[in-house]
């Protein structure tokens, strides 16, 4: 899929809602979209199907947003079902949340850890990996059990790997390159 085509109707939507004052709604919106898109794969092959006519993808979904989305974002919707560019909805609705966490100075962060964290620990490691970048930073967390201990945290493109694994790795090369007799 062309991201190019959707990066250009997220622009334009970006314009449209800063001169409007609601980015907020949109991007709201826009989550909404990108969430149910993921989560049906049967809606993400009608917005792809050539078969289906722009009039019956616009009124599914109408159906599905209408009463749920502002007007500017219907509007939007329509205008991308009508120009043939269904299938670029979630690629746009991603571009444009993109851009106004980057607008917004905000880093994504996907953070495994080999147990649970509680939420005093996971507001911890967010302020830590704040300050790391002088970023605010959104986080996903998920456990990851090869881990053994410790976190592995992706933050835009940067890995930051405290994991107990990782730090057995980094003891074994240290000893293989020493030569160290507790090893051998």
């Amino acid at each position: 899929m062309n991201r190019r085509v959707a990066a250009r109707y997220a622009i334009a939507l970006m314009d449209l809602g800063e001169e409007l004052q609601a980015l907020d709604r949109i991007a709201e919106d826009l989550r909404d979209i990108e969430q149910t898109v993921h989560d049906s794969r049967e809606l993400k092959l009608v917005l792809m199907s050539p078969v289906i006519t722009p009039d019956q993808k616009l009124n599914l979904l109408t159906e599905i947003f209408g009463k749920r989305f502002g007007d500017l974002t219907m509007k939007f919707i329509a205008l991308l079902v009508r120009k043939g560019r269904a299938e670029y909805l979630l690629a746009t609705a991603e571009e444009f949340l993109q851009m106004l966490d980057v607008k917004r100075n905000i880093l994504h962060a996907r953070i495994a850890s080999a147990v649970g964290l509680t939420e005093q620990e996971r507001q911890q490691l967010i302020a830590k990996l704040e300050r790391m970048t002088g970023k605010q930073v959104r986080a996903d967390f998920n456990t990851d059990a090869l881990l053994r201990g410790g976190f592995v945290a992706r933050v835009g493109d940067e890995m930051i790997d405290a994991s107990l694994k990782h730090q057995l790795e980094l003891l074994r090369v240290q000893f293989s390159q020493t030569g160290t007799p507790v090893l051998n």
